[in-house]
């Protein structure tokens, strides 16, 4: 009999321990810890549990964005990070990440991969969807000089300089 009780004491307890019952945002905390400590592996599989256990939560959005940005800043897997991207734009079409998303692969075909079309594509969706956005300027400004040389942006000329 106090076998089955100390089993009802002791597996909550393993199970707790192993974080099975840890909150999107302590999952959130944790796996931003573990990304300024370097551990992007370990930090990318938290933030894939919150996308995948708390698909309802306010961070659900925030992870799954800082999954992409994992990709594009840390690993620099661009390919990566236009999928993950798409992912927030695909999983949580409401979420304030969407806009950034659209721009974060415009800005990555564009200067990353060079792919001037795919990023000219990606830039005008997020013309036309977010014309109030706080990017809106920003995005602008990518279309314009888009393709060129930092030498031949009159507003960055002194960067070559």
């Amino acid at each position: 009999m106090k076998t089955k009780h100390l089993l009802f004491v002791i597996i909550p307890l393993v199970m707790a321990g192993c974080g099975l019952f840890k909150s999107a945002d302590d999952l959130y905390k944790e796996a931003e810890i573990k990304r300024n400590g370097g551990e992007v592996q370990a930090a990318l599989e938290l933030l894939q549990r919150i996308v995948n256990q708390h698909t309802d939560h306010k961070k659900a959005p925030e992870a799954q964005y800082l999954i992409a940005e994992i990709y594009y800043r840390d690993m620099r897997d661009y390919s990566e990070a236009i999928k993950q991207y798409d992912k927030v734009k695909n999983n949580f079409p409401d979420s304030k990440q969407v806009p950034f998303s659209l721009f974060m692969q415009g800005f990555i075909f564009a200067n990353m991969l060079a792919d001037f079309k795919q990023a000219e594509i990606h830039y005008s969706k997020f013309i036309k969807k977010y014309p109030d956005h706080e990017l809106y300027q920003s995005v602008e400004f990518e279309l314009k000089y888009l393709g060129k040389e930092i030498k031949d942006i009159p507003a960055l000329k002194h960067i070559t300089s």
